[in-house]
């Protein structure tokens, strides 16, 4: 049985299963996919012949699912405790997986941090929900633009694949599902040392998003600061108004 907190929805369309596949290179490369469920990925993924492939499965009771051929590239633990680096003796991989939408903000942000401290992934095809989706690559003066979507793209390029309907799942979620491709950039946008200021300047921004900029800027740049890089034309503005490129600035200045 399906347990709702592993935010199990499985793939049963193979129309678009061929279609995420083919969204990645896989012959001979590193690949990493998060929860195989119903392999609906992991068998077109093995016929690929990837150079290295380990797919993670956080559900012990779906090992009666598998046979002897596959379970044996099939490790159960929870993907946000799995060191990657360590798992492909650190050379780079990609990811491929339809992600368990209750952790999929979680796990992106993990793999955010692990391209700015080691820059190891290739690339990434990765499905989530409209919703999130949406937000990831959301741009300035949108509602879904914010913390998600400014980090991200510090490190990707980010491109719409396509879209999955709910009657491609079972069990059928409430919402669509988005697959997005994330090319890395050949520079990061932020300087590794900066990732942690990055986070908190959004945050700082983010948390009153209605609010408009003026105090915040205040509060945390120097006057100098403010003439020097023109923040004060953002004053009557508010956090979604900011283009991307500016808060990378403020990441280095803080």
């Amino acid at each position: 049985m399906l347990k709702k907190k592993f935010g199990q929805n499985f793939l049963i369309n193979e129309t678009i299963a061929n279609k995420i596949i083919n969204c990645e290179n896989i012959l001979n490369k590193n690949i990493l996919e998060i929860g195989p469920g119903n392999l609906a990925l992991t068998k077109y993924i093995l016929q690929k012949k990837p150079k290295q492939f380990i797919s993670l499965e956080i559900d012990n009771d779906l090992k009666k699912l598998y046979d002897k051929d596959i379970i044996k590239f099939i490790l159960f633990e929870d993907a946000r405790r799995f060191n990657e680096l360590e798992f492909f003796n650190n050379k780079k991989f990609s990811i491929i997986s339809n992600l368990p939408f209750n952790i999929s903000s979680t796990l992106l942000l993990k793999w955010n941090l692990l391209q700015n401290n080691y820059s190891c992934i290739d690339s990434m095809t990765l499905m989530f929900q409209k919703e999130l989706a949406e937000r990831v690559i959301s741009k300035e003066n949108t509602k879904q633009y914010g913390r998600l979507s400014i980090i991200t793209q510090a490190f990707f390029k980010i491109e719409k694949k396509l879209e999955v309907l709910k009657e491609s799942f079972k069990p059928q979620p409430k919402v669509d599902a988005i697959v997005l491709k994330f090319t890395p950039h050949k520079t990061n946008k932020i300087r590794k040392k900066n990732f942690t200021k990055l986070e908190k300047v959004t945050q700082f921004f983010f948390n009153e998003r209605r609010k408009k900029n003026e105090k915040k800027i205040k509060k945390i740049f120097s006057s100098s600061q403010i003439s020097n890089y023109n923040f004060d034309k953002l004053f009557s503005q508010r956090a979604e108004n900011i283009n991307k490129e500016i808060y990378y600035k403020m990441s280095e200045l803080i």
